[in-house]
């Protein structure tokens, strides 16, 4: 059986077509360009709701994975004001990466969550590092538009360095200062993991996993089938 799995996200939508429990094919897509692709059986994670419709014209069967169909032990947030994306992306890490983590999605926005003793615990989420870039060329006259690039510099010298080094200075120091103070806070010992498509610019931190939430979804499928 060939299982779809779709991340549709903010700015782009992920599929990933899954041939027995490996990924066959993965394509990122636009909103405006959804394949249609052959496959028995479609799962989707959506945070843009408005978008459902268009998969459901493509993909009349599509089923759309809620909160309750993922088994992970939430504390004292409220599960249904999680966003799917998380705890998909927290349900996989666990499964595959232990018990005690620190779960980043780094994308249009940049979150960063804390897994403990195998739950979900709580987090962050902030301006990604493109929507930071491009927040700032839009309220800055004299900033102009520039590409996303891994700036490695001590001090900015010149207008990309100092945008773009600030950038990754500042996200970097806010990863690695929650890890710190998570740590601190509740005696664990934690791991990174790390996904989304701009989570490859911190995989020094940790694991970075860019299939991390379709895997989180062919769990769920490969765990309740034909329930799903």
């Amino acid at each position: 059986m060939e299982l779809l799995t779709f991340d549709v996200g903010n700015t782009s939508v992920d599929l990933c077509l899954w041939e027995g429990s490996k990924p066959k094919l993965c394509i990122k897509a636009s909103h405006e360009d959804i394949p249609v692709l052959k496959c028995d059986k479609v799962l989707v994670s959506s945070v843009k709701p408005s978008f459902n419709s268009r998969i459901v014209e493509l993909y009349p069967d599509a089923f759309f994975i809620k909160h309750e169909h993922v088994p992970i032990k939430v504390w004292s947030y409220d599960k249904e004001k999680v966003g799917i994306d998380r705890l998909l992306n927290c349900y996989g890490a666990l499964r595959l990466y232990g018990d005690n983590l620190v779960v980043v999605s780094a994308g249009t926005a940049l979150v960063v969550d804390l897994c403990v003793d195998g739950g979900f615990v709580g987090g962050f989420v902030v301006l990604g590092l493109g929507s930071s870039l491009e927040c700032l060329h839009r309220k800055a006259e004299l900033i102009p538009h520039m590409e996303l690039k891994k700036v490695d510099v001590v001090i900015g010298t010149d207008t990309q360095s100092a945008l773009l080094g600030g950038l990754f200075t500042q996200a970097r120091a806010f990863l690695v200062e929650c890890k710190r103070r998570w740590e601190e806070h509740f005696g664990k010992r934690l791991r990174f993991v790390l996904t989304g498509g701009d989570g490859s610019f911190f995989e020094d931190l940790g694991e970075y996993d860019p299939l991390l939430i379709h895997r989180a979804m062919f769990f769920l499928f490969e765990a309740f089938g034909n329930n799903l």
